[in-house]
């Protein structure tokens, strides 16, 4: 599940001016909450502790910090789990939670990209003290929080001084190449992003999930069903060594449909819907859940009665929410730009999502497609944006940046931390490195072809290639529902690929020669790669706007960050030539002996 504006940097006339707006933001903020947060308090712990870390902390013949930057998390979270019109679980949390980060050395070699696995992955063994993501006192105060702090810092700092040893001596003792510095320093800015309050009817979305819980009790051959909503309001204090400050505000609500079942033969089967936002009133209205979360359970209850397939190479036409599925999955993660971590045997060692580092002025794409990212959106096609942040981690403001032009790559979306080919940020920090945001693969008006006419190109194809019939893809499984909502409730029984080239396929139709479809049951389509895209033959004429939670792109395992973040795509159906499609393969557990006791009443 799932887990504003920017003013400019200020110079001293401006500084009153920040003092009083923050001032205003902290009393509306206090007479909003039932326990009073003093906020400047907060960010004055927060300074005096960095201070005393530049200062005082070392150990001789050990390095000194250099760099020092705290970020707390105020989070709240209103959830509620129904299934079958009842309520599964409702909970309402409030969660404080402090990340510390520390550079020792310089800016040209210091402790950080560098992996180590004999230490624990989130920064500390079960015997020390934690400083990623540490949970805080609930009623926080300047003393609480210099205390934790302390002591977060302390074994920040510990674990920094040992991974700066371990880098030294690996390169040490290697033939070390690249000279890549580690870190860009950044000017001294204060920033509030903040955005209104809203309210959330905690009872009336209670009172939702219910309802559309309900309508799978019309479906008995339907095992499994749930329906979850959540509202992450959040405030983010962060202040760092530079003197670089922020306050900022975001929420984020999601509704996720997730049901399963089994075929006769034991082959799992799913279907999923999901809408998310930053505020309630963004979200479809009832009408619009209701009919999608009918249409989504006729669908699997179709394919309990449809056939399984022979594995095929072919063309295949993806439209709407699989055509964006299938760009999120097998392209966007690779515009990251990505430092590979050093190890301890000198080598570089992660080449997850790289494939493209090296491709700046490279074809990438067939010559009519280009993608755009812009998180300054705040709407496509009249659909609100949930991947848009006017401010990232580091408190940098994004701007709009053309990725690809006609096919070719010009760029990668980037952090502080410099790589080979992109030394400066362009703010798409997130979550603990460059992340993707909002990104509009288009195409120019005289290149986009309606669907009958994209039918018709797959029609010669299909000819040429003496096949009896081609495929269209509606609907693709998300990564985020996979391995959450899906797993929990198949109790980790349905399949998943361990490849990042292949995706599971969920409304999949065998399209033939005098246009009849007919839906299939058990796919995935395999071998997609971004070099796919360079085989895209046509696009269609109107993009299918995604909110979506987008795994990290740089694994929170080395980042310590977050696992899944809004994203939003812009996309249009897309025909590529040759797509593999496969049978989902494998022993399936049985199915239920006896059938539903719903199918009795039903009857």
């Amino acid at each position: 599940m799932i887990s504003g504006f920017s003013l400019p940097r200020f110079s001293k006339p401006y500084r009153l001016l920040f003092s009083l707006a923050f001032f205003c933001f902290v009393l509306a903020s206090q007479a909003r909450s039932a326990t009073p947060v003093d906020y400047d308090a907060l960010r004055k712990a927060m300074r005096d502790e960095i201070q005393r870390t530049l200062k005082d902390l070392h150990v001789e013949s050990l390095q000194k910090p250099y760099y020092v930057e705290y970020t707390l998390h105020l989070r709240h979270a209103t959830s509620a789990k129904a299934t079958l019109g009842t309520m599964l679980d409702r909970s309402t949390t409030y969660t404080p939670r402090l990340t510390v980060g520390i550079r020792v050395g310089s800016p040209a070699f210091d402790n950080t990209n560098f992996f180590d696995v004999g230490l624990s992955f989130f920064g500390s063994s079960d015997d020390e003290e934690n400083y990623r993501n540490r949970r805080e006192p609930q009623e926080l105060d300047y003393g609480s929080l210099r205390h934790d702090l302390w002591l977060a810092t302390d074994a920040c700092y510990k674990q920094a001084v040992e991974l700066y040893a371990k880098k030294q001596s690996a390169v040490n003792n290697r033939a070390h190449v690249d000279t890549t510095p580690d870190f860009s320093y950044l000017a001294p800015v204060k920033v509030i992003d903040t955005v209104s309050e809203q309210s959330f009817d905690r009872k009336r979305y209670e009172e939702l999930v219910l309802r559309l819980s309900s309508i799978f009790n019309d479906f008995p051959r339907i095992n499994s069903s749930t329906v979850n909503v959540e509202y992450l309001p959040e405030t983010t204090l962060y202040v760092n060594s530079e003197g670089r400050e922020y306050i900022k505000t975001s929420s984020q609500i999601g509704i996720e449909i997730v049901a399963s079942t089994q075929a006769t033969d034991g082959m799992p089967l799913a279907e999923t819907f999901s809408a998310y936002a930053h505020v309630p009133e963004e979200l479809p209205s009832y009408d619009s859940l209701a009919r999608a979360t009918r249409a989504m359970a006729s669908t699997l209850n179709a394919q309990l009665d449809a056939p399984t397939i022979d594995a095929y190479s072919g063309p295949v036409l993806f439209e709407g929410q699989a055509a964006a599925e299938v760009f999120a999955q097998s392209f966007a993660p690779y515009v990251c730009a990505q430092r590979q971590p050093l190890s301890d045997r000198g080598v570089q060692d992660n080449d997850r999502y790289t494939g493209l580092q090296n491709k700046i002025g490279a074809r990438v794409m067939a010559e009519f497609l280009s993608v755009q990212s812009n998180p300054l959106l705040k709407s496509i096609a009249k659909t609100p944006v949930w991947g848009s942040y006017s401010l990232d981690d580091d408190g940098v403001a994004p701007q709009p940046l053309s990725l690809v032009e006609d096919g070719y790559l010009k760029t990668l979306l980037s952090s502080r931390n410099p790589t080979k080919k992109i030394r400066v940020t362009n703010g798409r920090q997130r979550g603990g490195a460059p992340m993707i945001d909002v990104l509009e693969l288009s195409a120019p008006v005289k290149k986009q072809s309606d669907r009958q006419a994209m039918l018709k190109t797959m029609m010669k194809i299909l000819k040429k290639r003496s096949l009896p019939y081609g495929y269209i893809v509606r609907r693709a499984l998300n990564q985020n529902l996979l391995y959450t909502s899906l797993y929990a409730q198949t109790q980790g029984d349905y399949p998943y690929s361990l490849s990042e080239t292949t995706i599971n396929l969920l409304d999949v139709y065998r399209v033939y020669p005098d246009g009849h479809e007919e839906l299939v049951r058990g796919t995935q389509a395999a071998g997609m790669a971004p070099s796919q895209f360079k085989e895209v033959l046509a696009v269609g004429q109107k993009p299918y706007v995604y909110n979506y939670l987008a795994p990290a792109v740089t694994s929170p395992y080395v980042t310590g960050g977050s696992q899944y973040l809004p994203c939003t795509l812009s996309v249009p159906d897309l025909l590529f030539e040759d797509v593999e499609i496969r049978p989902l393969d494998g022993d399936f557990p049985k199915p239920p002996l006896l059938a539903s006791p719903l199918q009795e009443h039903k009857n």
